[in-house]
């Protein structure tokens, strides 16, 4: 009896999976962290481009097909646009935001910023450029007000880890990039379940029809 509604309960995963079709896989090294189905919105940049986020239309073995979103915000909320037509290689996109990153639009133009990411201002060297700035500022002014030279010998312990601070702040600051590059550590994958999109497809460049619908 368990073997039996284990037996279905396989089926119907089965059966569930095909029916979304092909779909994309974010993964970091071989972990999945994101899928994207045909339907799903998806925010990418790929290589000589600004970020474009849309709706996915098509998956094939090595490329998916896109609906570009726009919107464009008024007193009354917002209006949607839609740009079809675009087609990407998956070897062509280059970064993807990560997960609690926010996207909004200005201008027409799709903007990524960090959202809630836990110890951001620690990662991103910021908490330590403010320790090491509002050290420096407590140091020579305490000085200043006992009208000691801020510069003097004795000071100089004071001054180093001030300065110590603030270059650690800005090493941290360089180094800091939360978006996901794709390469060797994060790539994007396409799954086919389904016979529509087979191997060996002849690829053409992405170019968007320019057609605007509501």
């Amino acid at each position: 009896m368990i073997k039996t509604n284990a037996l279905i309960l396989l089926l119907f995963c089965t059966f569930a999976v095909r029916a979304q079709g092909n779909f994309l896989v974010l993964k970091k090294k071989d972990k999945p962290l994101q899928h994207f189905w045909i339907g799903s919105r998806i925010t990418i940049k790929p290589t000589n481009s600004d970020w474009l986020r849309g709706v996915i239309t098509r998956i094939t073995p090595d490329s998916f097909y896109l609906t570009q979103e726009i919107l464009r915000y008024s007193m009354m909320g917002y209006d949607t646009l839609h740009i079809s037509g675009f087609r990407f290689s998956i070897r062509e996109i280059e970064v993807m935001p990560a997960k609690k990153q926010m996207i909004y639009y200005k201008d027409d133009r799709v903007i990524v910023i960090p959202g809630h990411t836990k110890f951001m201002w620690v990662k991103n060297g910021f908490l330590f450029q403010a320790l090491g700035a509002g050290y420096l500022t407590l140091n020579v002014t305490n000085h200043l007000i006992d009208k000691d030279p801020p510069f003097a010998k004795k000071n100089l312990p004071g001054l180093g880890i001030a300065a110590g601070l603030l270059l650690l702040g800005e090493f941290l600051h360089l180094r800091y990039d939360p978006m996901i590059h794709l390469g060797k550590k994060y790539r994007l994958e396409a799954v086919i379940l389904d016979s529509e999109s087979k191997p060996g497809q002849k690829l053409r460049s992405f170019q968007g029809s320019g057609r605007y619908f509501p």
